[in-house]
């Protein structure tokens, strides 16, 4: 059996963000508005380092990753 590992292109930008609440984050991030990660953190769907977010106001900080079904991950940097 032969495993080919193809890593995805990625991408880098900055962006200004009054907090670094995950909901402001996610959203320049991924491109989605905050009333759909509303939804999005609500149906289990928004994780940090691998953790569930359950709550708009959970706080990130460097080096931690973002991430959401569907839509991919982020590396959070300042």
């Amino acid at each position: 059996m032969i495993l080919l590992y193809l890593r995805k292109e990625t991408n880098s930008f900055k962006t200004v963000e009054a907090s670094l609440r995950i909901d402001g984050v996610a959203s320049a991030g991924f491109k989605i508005s905050r009333s759909k990660l509303v939804n999005l953190i609500s149906s289990g769907d928004i994780r940090v380092n691998w953790a569930t977010v359950t709550k708009n106001g959970t706080m990130v900080k460097t080096g931690d990753v973002v991430s959401v079904t569907g839509k991919g991950r982020l590396k959070v940097r300042l």
